[in-house]
């Protein structure tokens, strides 16, 4: 069952003197995505899945970017490339 959605977080906090990213989560979405870019330590799990991870990260393996809002034009631009990227390969 893991952790509801209400209880859920993830908390990423930086260390400036040792220049890492200390991170800690109960989303299993992060946890995933934790797991696969980092060595984390498993706190918690249930029926052999990690529900609560938590490690260090280096300052490379976090970053911070603005959002990218599409218009719906720019949007139609984008899927006619990808469809005739795809008609090209097949």
């Amino acid at each position: 069952m893991g952790y509801s959605k209400s209880e859920q977080e993830t908390v990423l906090a930086f260390d400036y003197e040792k220049n890492v990213w200390k991170a800690y989560s109960t989303v299993p979405k992060h946890i995933r995505k934790l797991m696969a870019i980092g060595e984390m330590k498993i706190i918690e799990s249930e029926n052999d899945k990690p529900i609560c991870v938590q490690g260090v990260l280096s300052e490379k393996q976090v970053s911070m970017k603005k959002e990218r809002i599409l218009s719906e034009e720019t949007k139609e631009k984008l899927r006619l490339k990808a469809l005739a990227m795809h008609q090209k390969t097949d």
